[in-house]
């Protein structure tokens, strides 16, 4: 027992020590590399319990993996009291050299920010030292030392136990069975992914997995996202109506725009025996705040006092490096929200799950998964940060895009920078692209593949610094970047040939479609057509897209050159906090200069209309092809006329005035 007492004293102390060193030398509030002075002081002023309760449980569990450790050193017999702190300081830093290589994009502000040194040490871990021998290191240190005290058993059972914390578990495959005579729906969707960095649509970088799937579906080149943000996206996308009519029309609402008026996609295969799915990471923070009708949801919730706590493990490097593994998100569940921690494993592994139980039951399922791959910062996994990457690049985006805000213009970042960012998006898409394949063979193994629809879907594009139109998503409506999303789709029952469609749909498409396919009639307030018509060679001529912006996150636009825009404050002083919540919504007094300042769409094709208007005046862009043209050379009656198709779109929304000034009825 005073072996025993020695050993966990020790371990203890350690682990003390690790705690007090992340909390002294790197507490901090920044988000997505963003820090805001005077947010964090808001958050130490307002939320010093959450901050300090949640600390106290990550002090916990600091301390339980010193009991751990301090297992394994006593099965170990190492007896002198300078090597067993000699032995938990081995498995602590053993635990960070490996994070460190897996997943660098978490360690880029006390390493690679740094210079120096610390910026070397990062670059040798993951540029030269291989991962197999960083996981050679353990079994050999552990059996050399189990060996000389003669407990090799005890060693072998030191490796396996490390092993839990170290190799993820895949959920198997199970024997499909009947499922009522519907066909399973399987959505299979990501972040901010662009149709035009598919390589099946010509991109230079392979995506072959996502390929396998559209040569064998039918694949919409020109499917347009009403507006490029995830919340207004997915409402559309369920409800079949745009922003105006649903609501939600920014990544704020305020609660009662959260109480949706019509039904859904998800509450229409309900009601036909469906069992409903959805499994997201980061990204899909709004499953939990606004209910479409899943049955069962996996999802972060996005409040502040989350974000708190997300930030709050983030900065303890030490014990983060051994929570990445399916344990640390058992333990630590906000792990779901850290945007620097995307690994699709886990979104894929919990659909796997879900798809299981609904076979079991004999019910079929609607899965929806969605992952945040691509989305900013663009941070993946090894070794996806270095497939398209440049061992040799030296600047601040080596592992992700740093510093939201400084780049979103693009206006002062070299072409090496743009480069790099670039290939770590594609980086992302390939970790995306491989888990599709993981899906795909998931649903072989299992025969599910016969009567199983798979869906391959974005909910916006991306805007990567092309034409001076800066990064990001939802903020303009200019080239045919942010507002494009992937939208193709693979039936059993269906001979699609790789058929592509180029004429214009929409999201708003999207539910009348599957609803089509598995021969359930559509709500009546769906304002989407079915496109099973055109997937099967009809004639088709496209439909009108409106699109609009979200609302400005910074007073200034800069990529929007000439612009004209109304005023409202930055980010954090248009939010507050919903008090029963905690969720972060918009400031009623904000809520109508937000909607009336927003630009305006419609596109048809290769024919494209904009409106922008601030306090006084309003400005108005036509384009063909997507290259600007001229109001007075416009020779083409329906360019022309494509600002009129918002009356068509919207009977009781919209009128346009003597002057040309679009006014919108607000709700």
């Amino acid at each position: 027992m005073k072996n025993f007492k020695k050993h966990i004293w020790i371990g203890l102390s350690w682990s003390l020590l690790l705690f007090a060193i992340s909390f002294i030398l790197f507490f901090n509030f920044s988000y997505m590399g963003v820090r805001d002075q005077s947010a964090e002081k808001i958050i130490t002023t307002n939320f010093k319990t959450v901050i300090v309760l949640f600390n106290l449980k990550i002090l916990i569990v600091y301390c339980i993996v010193a009991l751990f450790v301090s297992l394994f050193s006593l099965l170990l017999n190492i007896e002198r009291k300078g090597n067993i702190f000699l032995f938990h300081m081995f498995i602590w830093f053993w635990f960070l050299l490996r994070a460190v290589k897996i997943s660098p994009q978490l360690f880029v502000d006390p390493l690679y920010m740094k210079g120096g040194i610390l910026q070397k040490l990062q670059i040798f871990i993951t540029d030269l030292l291989p991962l197999w021998v960083i996981y050679a290191i353990i079994p050999l240190i552990v059996l050399a030392a189990s060996w000389r005290k003669k407990r090799l058993a005890h060693g072998l059972a030191v490796i396996m136990l490390l092993a839990l914390f170290i190799f993820p578990f895949k959920t198997e495959a199970v024997k499909a069975q009947s499922s009522g005579g519907r066909p399973n729906i399987l959505v299979l969707g990501t972040d901010s992914l662009r149709p035009d960095h598919i390589s099946h649509n010509g991109y230079f970088r392979s995506t072959p997995n996502i390929d396998r799937l559209l040569a064998r579906g039918v694949n919409f080149l020109n499917a347009k996202s009403s507006l490029a943000r995830t919340f207004s996206s997915f409402t559309s996308v369920f409800t079949s109506t745009f922003p105006p009519d649903h609501r939600v029309r920014h990544m704020f609402p305020r609660p009662e725009k959260l109480q949706l008026r019509m039904p859904t996609l998800v509450q229409a295969l309900k009601k036909q025996g469906y069992d409903t799915g959805m499994i997201s990471d980061f990204a899909g923070d709004i499953f939990a705040r606004l209910s479409y009708g899943f049955d069962h949801i996996q999802a972060p919730h996005l409040t502040l006092q989350n974000l708190i706590k997300q930030r709050s493990l983030e900065f303890h490097y030490f014990l983060l490096s051994l929570l990445i593994n399916p344990i640390g998100r058992d333990i630590m569940p906000v792990m779901w929200l850290m945007p620097l921690n995307i690994d699709p494993y886990y979104v894929t592994n919990t659909s796997k799950r879900f798809i299981r139980n609904a076979v079991k039951a004999a019910k079929p399922f609607f899965m929806f998964y969605f992952s945040s791959n691509n989305h900013f910062p663009y941070a993946s996994q090894y070794p996806y940060y270095q497939l398209y990457t440049k061992r040799s690049y030296r600047g601040p985006h080596k592992y992700r895009k740093v510093d939201m805000m400084k780049t979103y213009s693009g206006f002062d970042l070299s072409p090496e920078n743009k480069e790099q960012i670039v290939a770590l998006y594609d980086g992302a898409l390939r970790m995306f692209d491989d888990q599709v394949g993981e899906m795909l063979g998931f649903l072989k193994k299992s025969g599910l593949d016969r009567n199983t629809i798979v869906v391959l879907f974005s909910d916006h594009g991306e805007s990567l610094y092309e034409n001076g139109y800066g990064t990001g998503h939802g903020d303009h409506l200019r080239g045919p970047y942010s507002n494009n999303m992937v939208f193709g789709l693979y039936s059993p029952y269906e001979d699609f040939g790789g058929r592509r469609i180029v004429p214009t749909v929409r999201d708003i498409d999207i539910a009348p479609t599957l609803l089509d396919l598995v021969k359930i009639n559509p709500p009546a307030s769906f304002k989407g057509h079915s496109l099973l018509p055109v997937m099967r060679g009809g004639a088709f001529a496209g439909y009108p897209a409106y699109m609009e912006t979200e609302l400005w996150y910074t007073p200034e636009t800069p990529y929007i050159k000439n612009r004209v825009r109304m005023a409202y404050p930055g980010i954090m002083k248009v939010i507050e906090l919903e008090p029963k919540t905690g969720e972060i919504i918009l400031k009623k007094e904000f809520n109508d200069v937000v909607i009336k300042g927003k630009y305006r769409g419609v596109q048809l094709n290769n024919k494209k209309y904009i409106y922008m208007p601030d306090e006084m005046e309003f400005q108005e862009e036509w384009y063909l092809d997507e290259k600007p043209v001229a109001r007075e050379a416009i020779r083409d009656p329906e360019l022309l006329n494509l600002k009129y198709k918002l009356l068509e779109l919207f009977k009781d929304k919209f009128v346009i005035l003597r002057d040309g000034r679009i006014k919108e009825r607000i709700e």
